[in-house]
């Protein structure tokens, strides 16, 4: 994902963290900086935390929802997300890769074969990704 010139997006973002947790938590797992900014800002209901490694996070967190960026689905992404799967056994997954293509269905086979609750493709955009979040968070309480 690139910014325009003169974008103010700080590229140092190592967690962003949004107030208003009212509908849940979210992790993001391996996702750029920038994009952890805007699916943050994109999602300002939840509380989302940006980490690279989801074993690590899943100590002392109560996650609602995982996304995670697969840029490499075939080749690494089972194994990845049952690792997370296995760390976070209550969360689900949304992965986002640029292999998948748009008409892939978002909780079809593909998610399915994957292991994920859902999948996306990168570069999403801000309805489908916000949809997907709601579909797989629990309701607010």
């Amino acid at each position: 994902m690139s910014e325009p010139a003169g974008s103010d997006v700080d590229r140092t973002i190592a967690a962003p963290v949004v107030a208003a947790p009212a509908r849940g938590r979210a992790l993001l797992v391996d996702v750029e900086p920038p994009l952890a900014a805007l699916i943050a800002e994109w999602l300002a209901e939840i509380r989302v935390e940006a980490c690279c490694e989801a074993m690590h996070a899943a100590r002392d967190r109560a996650v609602d929802l995982v996304v995670v960026d697969l840029p490499y689905p075939r080749l690494e992404g089972a194994r990845r997300l049952r690792a997370i799967a296995t760390a976070l056994p209550d969360a689900p997954i949304l992965a986002l890769s640029p292999t998948f293509f748009a008409g892939v269905a978002a909780s079809g086979s593909v998610a399915r074969d994957l292991g994920a609750a859902a999948v996306l493709p990168a570069p999403v955009g801000r309805a489908a990704l916000v949809a997907a979040v709601h579909r797989l968070l629990p309701p607010a309480r």
